[in-house]
């Protein structure tokens, strides 16, 4: 009997020991794992926040009607992830005005949140606002939208009338137009900054939530004229979009659909042709655009009395 005990007590401890020794192998496994796990998930969150800063990049660069970009960086980071974050403002005949920043979050787990650039509007019954800084937004508008969210705006009698004051102005023209034709309607002292390639059929550019497409012409060298050198890196950034699978859709209409079809009609910058253009000036400028037969609607964004200091 004291032989049967033994042997009993023998084999329990040989099972003890062997479940330790296990437990410490599962757990030394473990602790060996954790470190490649952490890094495999963050090289995961890293690959996410670099392709969310791309498109933010792509987007900004095609989709910010007189927007500028500050910067991009992430914030709120954590073992799960963050958010791709990037500040904005405009810059009107010197005046810095600030502008709703893009937040996307990220995470290894998942893949990005939401592709709106701008969609962060308030709107009233005649105009929209950027929500965060409730900044009014100079819109454009398409005749043959057949119920438009908002109907077209004619600001520019107002504004002319208006002395001492600084303007931030979307012209929408009854024509499309190519840059140099434009340039050529314009007064001198209306500055033209950002032009809109318009929308195809019936799609209302009100309801988009000012994500609309255009060339920003603020940092040409020589912006008197549109060379295939300046319009290739905007062609190319078309090309891009519209090969991207998915994208924001109003009502049926695919921005970045839109934006391949543009660059397949238009793969030169002399023949590419402009729905419509966003221009800066003082109050007074406007005065001889008042009586231009060739603009369709108006729609004043920013609109201040000058001041001494900028």
């Amino acid at each position: 009997m004291n032989e049967s005990k033994k042997f009993r007590r023998l084999a329990l401890w040989v099972k003890i020991r062997r479940w330790g020794i296990t437990v410490l192998i599962a757990i030394l496994v473990v602790l060996a794992a954790m470190p490649v796990a952490y890094k495999l998930t963050q090289m995961r969150a890293a690959k996410e926040s670099n392709e969310i800063m791309r498109t933010m990049e792509m987007d900004n660069e095609l989709m910010a009607p007189n927007i500028e970009v500050s910067d991009h960086y992430l914030g709120n980071t954590s073992v799960m992830g963050g958010q791709v974050i990037s500040h904005r403002y405009k810059d009107i005949e010197g005046y810095r005005i600030p502008w709703s920043p893009v937040i996307q979050n990220y995470s290894w787990l998942t893949s990005g949140g939401g592709d709106a650039l701008s969609n962060a509007t308030d709107q009233s019954t005649t105009a929209l606002y950027d929500r965060v800084t409730e900044q009014k937004i100079p819109m454009f508008f398409n005749a043959r939208a057949t119920r438009p969210n908002l109907k077209a705006t004619h600001d520019l009698r107002k504004v002319a009338a208006t002395k001492g004051a600084v303007v931030e102005m979307a012209l929408t023209f009854k024509q499309p137009l190519t840059y140099q034709q434009v340039r050529a309607k314009l007064p001198a002292k209306v500055h033209p900054q950002w032009y809109w390639i318009g929308v195809s059929g019936t799609a209302d550019p009100t309801s988009m939530d000012n994500n609309l497409l255009g060339y920003n012409v603020k940092n040409l060298a020589h912006p008197e004229r549109l060379s295939q050198d300046n319009y290739r890196r905007f062609y190319l950034g078309l090309v891009k979009a519209g090969e991207t699978a998915s994208g924001m859709s109003y009502d049926g209409f695919n921005i970045y659909k839109y934006a391949g079809q543009y660059a397949k009609r238009y793969p030169k910058g002399s023949q590419a042709k402009f729905a419509g253009v966003i221009v800066t000036g003082n109050s007074e400028g406007f005065q001889s655009l008042t009586k231009a037969n060739w603009i369709y609607a108006s729609s004043a964004g920013f609109f201040r009395q000058r001041s001494v200091i900028k």
